[in-house]
């Protein structure tokens, strides 16, 4: 089990453990304090509603958002913009809502940090250089986490590559336990639970236990899926859906995101926002009892033998107030373990990119210090 013990309660969203143990019910509580990075983005204006009108932490909690973005005129003017739109929407459980481009005001006492923004991957760039620009970004906001958000905050990183990004953030906010920081990987169990839902000709609520292993893009595993309750294996057990489940599913769910920019013509941030409300309602909230939730986790302590020191996506049980506790016990095909492998390896050869660009920026500003007379 990590993070923080948890108290039952009802109120948040369903009969799970709940953040606060204040008396009264979540509606006497201190509103939480979110902080989002990178807010006036398309993400942002999806995510922010949600927030605000309760998909993320229960219908009775008030909440307070701290909304950063960058220091330029149209992004202000974009924030000013969103800022009229909340206040125009009439949220009951928006106690507050700040737009700031001040990192220590984003962050000031903040419970929960989402990280939306990164330096966007670019053709012709090679794996280094995006690092490097991220790891400039991600140091100068895990630096104002580290200063001036709660010590138990919990940080979601987004930009993408979420898994090398979030240890970037670890190692830049060592104030904050390394099992405070996660990577989202939500929305790919949530593509893949609605093509299952979408096959079966059922509901989406009915889909439980998908998982991905080691980060967004990777192969979903519906080995421990179940529909209604029932195996996805007695659901789909026609030979057609055997065929459409070994190949068109784990094509589809992989590509998803790119056939939506082409359809729209813009990035996915619909569903993005979605999956960070699921993401955090579960962390905060609890998800359902045995439900399986992958999430990018510290991998220290796991129970699949996956290396120590990565973000590693992974089924775990969200027990509420932002705790968790590792999924043991799954029995594993030789597939899924091929699958963890791969990721694995992935994961760990951008580590060893990531630590090289650490050490040469520590050594650029050794020299740097060392020529000040």
């Amino acid at each position: 089990r990590m993070g923080a013990a948890g108290g039952t309660q009802r109120g948040c969203c369903r009969e799970t453990t709940c953040f606060s143990k204040a008396g009264g019910g979540d509606a006497q509580a201190r509103p939480v304090v979110v902080a989002i990075s990178g807010a006036a983005g398309q993400i942002g204006y999806s995510l922010l509603p949600m927030i605000a009108r309760g998909e993320m932490f229960g219908p009775e909690r008030r909440v307070h958002l701290q909304c950063l973005d960058l220091s330029l005129p149209a992004v202000k003017d974009t924030m000013r913009g969103i800022e009229m739109e909340l206040q125009d929407g009439n949220f009951e459980l928006l106690h507050r809502v700040v737009f700031t481009t001040d990192d220590t005001e984003a962050f000031k006492d903040a419970d929960y940090a989402v990280l939306l923004g990164a330096f966007p991957q670019q053709e012709g760039k090679e794996k280094r250089e995006i690092m490097e620009k991220n790891s400039m970004i991600f140091r100068t906001i895990s630096h104002a986490i580290s200063r001036h958000a709660r010590k138990d905050c919990k940080v979601l990183v987004v930009g993408h590559p979420a898994c090398t990004n979030a240890m970037l953030c670890a190692h830049h906010a060592p104030t904050l336990p390394k099992e405070n920081f996660f990577a989202l990987t939500r929305l790919d169990q949530n593509r893949a639970s609605g093509l299952l839902a979408k096959r079966a000709r059922s509901s989406v609520g009915d889909v439980r236990n998908v998982i991905i292993w080691g980060s967004h893009g990777c192969a979903p595993d519906v080995e421990h899926a179940e529909i209604k309750g029932q195996p996805l294996s007695q659901r789909l057990s026609k030979p057609e859906d055997v065929q459409w489940l070994k190949e068109e599913f784990v094509q589809e769910t992989k590509s998803r995101g790119a056939s939506i920019v082409q359809a729209r013509k813009a990035s996915s941030a619909l569903s993005a926002a979605r999956a960070i409300a699921n993401h955090v309602h579960d962390l905060h909230c609890g998800a359902r009892p045995g439900e399986l939730v992958s999430m990018g986790v510290w991998s220290d302590g796991n129970p699949y033998g996956i290396s120590p020191g990565l973000v590693f996506s992974m089924p775990v049980y969200c027990l509420g107030r932002g705790s968790f506790r590792f999924a043991s016990g799954l029995q594993l095909s030789k597939e899924s373990r091929s699958k963890i492998s791969a990721a694995e390896k992935e994961l760990a050869e951008d580590q060893a990119v990531m630590l090289s660009v650490l050490e040469r920026q520590r050594a650029k500003s050794v020299r740097a210090s060392s020529a000040v007379p």
